[in-house]
């Protein structure tokens, strides 16, 4: 038997594929040129086809899969007409949020005989610790900012949204939802020049898939949008490519600070 990766977009499944060279990719919208490098099998899938993942899962003797990656989450609203038969029924049993709709594939997928692996257990290096993680601390203000964005998040994360919130000077500026952290901080950006981001993770999320996860990117986004310190849940975030990334906090002056959930 043998572990296949079902890889999202970015550098997170290539840094899995990298690691652990999978016999079997699966990938919707992924960096396919680079995933290719690290497997005997890549299937490219156009459109959303549980079904068919399995059927090239069994057909490799694959009984585990790693979820890694970032999929579009408006593909439940915009695409389901073409979805296949067994896409369709997860989606129907879901609550059309992207935690219960990973739950319940999650669950197809254990039906099938296929049992689901932390991606976080491959990479520990990448969680976050608590605590100073870059150069400089966060201000005294920042500070303030962080707590109240944390004290926001308690309250937001049960409701299934909102992994991450931009707090300045004491007010909710923007709360992520479907469209993601990037575009979440750039509305920030857009609407304050400033202020603090902080990710948290839902409170009881299943840790074999969407952790919170920064990286680089996320600091780029940042610095154009004028805001000055992130804040990560400790033990709980991924952090993408950790020596460029606190290399350009370094550069960019960035407070990373690893928060107690």
């Amino acid at each position: 038997m043998s572990v296949s990766l079902a890889a999202g977009k970015g550098i997170l499944p290539v840094e899995i594929a990298r690691k652990i060279r999978p016999e079997l990719i699966l990938t919707l919208g992924g960096e396919a040129d680079e995933l290719r490098k690290y497997t005997g099998k890549l299937v490219i899938m156009k459109y959303p086809s549980l079904g068919r993942a399995i059927r090239e899962m069994k057909a490799v003797n694959a009984d585990k899969v790693i979820m890694a990656g970032a999929v579009p989450k408006n593909l439940m609203y915009c695409l389901p007409l073409i979805f296949d038969r067994m896409s369709r029924q997860v989606l129907r049993k879901s609550l059309h949020d992207d935690h219960s709709l990973l739950g319940e594939i999650v669950k197809a997928l254990e039906e099938a005989g296929i049992s689901v692996i932390p991606y976080w257990q491959i990479l520990p290096e990448f969680i976050a610790s608590t605590g100073k993680l870059s150069h400089r601390k966060p201000t005294p203000k920042e500070f303030s900012d962080i707590e109240y964005a944390r004290e926001i998040l308690r309250v937001i994360l049960p409701c299934s949204f909102g992994q991450g919130v931009c707090v300045a000077e004491g007010s909710v500026v923007a709360v992520e939802a479907m469209e993601g952290t990037d575009r979440m901080i750039q509305r920030a950006g857009e609407i304050s020049g400033r202020g603090v981001i902080v990710k948290m993770m839902k409170t009881g999320q299943d840790m074999r898939y969407d952790l919170p996860t920064v990286g680089a990117m996320t600091l780029e986004n940042m610095h154009k949008a004028g805001l000055t310190c992130l804040a990560v849940e400790a033990g709980k975030t991924l952090i993408l490519e950790p020596e460029k990334f606190f290399a350009l906090a370094d550069e960019y002056n960035i407070a990373v600070w690893g928060i107690e959930g």
